[in-house]
């Protein structure tokens, strides 16, 4: 797959796993399920050998699918609804359980019935319980654990299943890339039966559920890959959303009928990275319309003039230890930046680092360097801090390619997207480099302009704006109402849900 003009990357990472994803596409679609634990990959683990795999022996194979036929023979149920509804089966991200919400009272609002594949244990199901039966739309919705077993021998039959077919994938993926060197490390069998587990769920529960429609999270994640694939044989509109700012080729190919995008710039970016994936496959391209919507999880709400804070936000500054994007340097010239801001003013700015709300897998060494250097005006932002709290406390934001930035810059917060020479870049944030996109030596001088002159900063915001305009739909919030799911599920102009999902 072409990546030129898509992405810029100071390793070949992002190109191998492209290449990766061609590969293993053309020899096997059902092999995109595991795509996201091939982009997780460390460099510096031993690579699998088809030799070493096909050493191992799966006992008692037969016996264990001879026991699951047995297992299978009992009254399967027939569950019927409008709308199939499969979010991301992770619910630790409290903007991603508002989205959940917000979309699931939607498609309810829109008349449609719904059965939502979601763990009885969810901790924002006590939420949407009450919110439905505020609303008065309980009775639309049916909630299926996907992952829950019908009996204890059920369960046991389904992790040696689930186990089977992770080795199975993970065999094949190892046989398809080795021969190009790029077999992926033996680190990835443990991820490769996770994803191997919402398959085998999905795949035991489909044939006993009929829907219209799949409305899902992002069609390349968890339970939610095969549940595309799925509805997409049938013959079945699937509806996703944009997942983040586009910064790999992870989010092709785009197995949706119609794809929500923050705006018009992610739109013809993902239109334009489909496009050359399907023509490096040698397949038709599947017909899917690209619908900018604005912001899907992120609240925009405009902030007032904060020039007083002198406070400069570096967001997403740590990295995790396998540095996918190449963006090392990028990060570490971001400290030296602020180290510089603070070093050469005797004035009262800050420094605050919000790392990426992920933090297992985060290197903090570089960051707590700088918060002992100036213990005083620079400080690590704490998990209790929403995103809200630190833009509201900050003048000025800065990073490389996060989704921070464009809300920031959304919310009327003076941006800057970091840039160095060959370093790591995406067009997704094209609207973003008139005036925002800075290498270091200017992005200092313009940071500084930010905080200390009132008329620099002023300005600095208009840009911001006026960018992240084009980047999310008139710089809005997505309205996930009935309304915009009515008009998303309708088969033909002016067909509601109830007319048509389901015949």
């Amino acid at each position: 797959m072409d990546i030129q003009g898509l992405f810029k990357s100071p390793v070949d990472r992002i190109a191998a796993f492209a290449q990766m994803q061609v590969l293993l596409y053309r020899e096997d679609a059902s092999l995109q399920d595991y795509f996201l634990q091939l982009q997780l990959d460390s460099l510096t683990a031993p690579r699998a050998s088809l030799k070493d795999l096909r050493n191992s022996k799966r006992l008692g194979a037969w016996a264990v699918h001879r026991a699951d036929q047995v297992n299978n023979v009992r009254k399967r149920r027939n569950v019927k609804a409008d709308v199939l509804f499969c979010p991301m089966p992770y619910f630790g991200r409290q903007s991603e359980n508002r989205f959940l919400i917000r979309a699931l009272l939607g498609v309810a609002q829109a008349g449609a019935t719904i059965l939502c594949l979601m763990p009885d244990d969810a901790p924002c199901r006590a939420e949407i319980d009450d919110r439905l039966g505020a609303l008065g739309l309980a009775g639309q919705v049916k909630f299926i654990d996907p992952i829950a077993p019908s009996n204890p021998f059920d369960a046991r039959i389904r992790r040696r299943l689930t186990r089977l077919r992770a080795e199975l994938a993970f065999e094949k993926t190892v046989s398809i890339l080795e021969p190009h060197g790029l077999s992926p490390s033996t680190e990835l069998r443990g991820g490769f039966e996770h994803l191997a587990g919402f398959v085998e769920a999905w795949e035991r529960l489909a044939p006993e559920v009929e829907f219209g429609a799949v409305v899902a999270r992002c069609h390349w994640h968890a339970l939610c890959s095969p549940v595309c694939r799925t509805a997409l044989q049938r013959g079945k509109p699937v509806i996703t959303f944009q997942q983040g700012v586009i910064g790999h080729t992870l989010d092709v190919p785009v197995t949706s009928s119609k794809y929500v995008a923050f705006g018009k710039a992610s739109a013809s970016f993902l239109a334009e990275m489909n496009s050359r994936f399907f023509k490096a496959v040698n397949r038709p391209e599947s017909s899917t319309e690209f619908i900018p919507a604005g912001s899907l999880f992120d609240n925009l709400k405009p902030l007032p003039d904060q020039f007083d804070r002198q406070t400069l936000l570096l967001v997403d500054v740590p990295i995790a230890q396998s540095d996918f994007y190449g963006v090392d340097s990028q990060c570490n010239a971001l400290l030296d930046l602020a180290d510089k801001l603070l070093t050469s003013s005797a004035s009262g700015r800050r420094v605050v680092i919000r790392p990426h709300p992920f933090w297992n897998n985060l290197n903090f060494e570089a960051c707590q360097r700088l918060v002992q250097k100036h213990p005083t005006r620079c400080e690590i932002s704490h998990p209790v801090w929403s995103l809200e709290d630190d833009l509201r406390r900050s003048s000025v934001v800065a990073g490389i390619f996060s989704g921070v930035l464009t809300v920031a810059a959304a919310c009327g917060v003076p941006t800057v997207f970091l840039q160095t020479e060959g370093g790591f870049a995406t067009s997704d944030l094209d609207c973003f480099s008139q005036e925002q996109t800075l290498l270091p030596e200017k992005a200092f001088v313009e940071i500084a302009g930010m905080l200390d002159d009132r008329k620099e900063y002023e300005r600095a915001r208009e840009i911001a704006l006026r960018n992240a305009s084009e980047y999310y739909e008139g710089c809005k919030d997505a309205d996930l109402n009935g309304e915009f799911f009515a008009r998303l599920l309708s088969r033909e102009c002016g067909n509601s849900v109830a007319q048509g999902a389901t015949k």
